[in-house]
């Protein structure tokens, strides 16, 4: 495959250059905190976002501007699934934090073990339920967010959201 440029016209490119440039300045950071819930490290997670985005560039081609996010999520998602088949490695669980300096340091070690525990649970849910639980719990999307962003209905959001937090459930239990 050649250049974008050269197979797509001036014109037509630069117009995708700046909607891809637009396009990486509003989902960048959403990328990002996607894939470190998955890696737990933030230098594996920075690779990975620039990896999704420079794949984006070389298919720019043939991208369709209309679903963006659900684009980006797609290359992330199957991005850090090719990484762990690649590395036969999990992510340490123990790295998750959230401090709450109201808290006694005997509470906060009680809250992290309980979050860390919750994060491993995730871990065991099949890809596409972590991938919900993640946008919709830890990312704070609206099911109308996680439907685009993953390119399914918001109703199959909500009951792959359903039997996603059932099984967590059963997993914590």
């Amino acid at each position: 495959m050649g250049s974008p440029f050269v197979t797509l016209g001036r014109e037509k490119f630069m117009y995708r250059k700046r909607r891809f440039s637009t396009m990486y300045s509003r989902y960048a950071n959403d990328i990002f905190r996607f894939i470190y819930m998955f890696v737990r490290d933030e230098a594996l997670a920075e690779d990975l976002t620039a990896d999704t985005f420079a794949k984006a560039w070389k298919n720019l081609e043939s991208f369709d501007f209309r679903h963006p996010k659900a684009w980006l999520y797609q290359i992330a998602r199957n991005l850090v699934t090719d990484h762990w088949r690649k590395h036969k490695t999990l992510p340490l669980d123990e790295d998750f934090e959230i401090a709450d300096t109201r808290d006694t340091p005997e509470v906060e070690v009680g809250r992290k073990l309980a979050d860390a525990n919750l994060m491993s649970k995730v871990g065991q849910l099949p890809q596409e339920s972590q991938s919900i639980v993640t946008l919709r719990f830890i990312l704070g999307y609206s099911a109308r967010q996680t439907a685009e962003a993953l390119g399914m209905t918001e109703a199959n959001v909500r009951v792959k959201q359903h039997r996603a937090l059932k099984k967590l459930k059963e997993l914590l239990q």
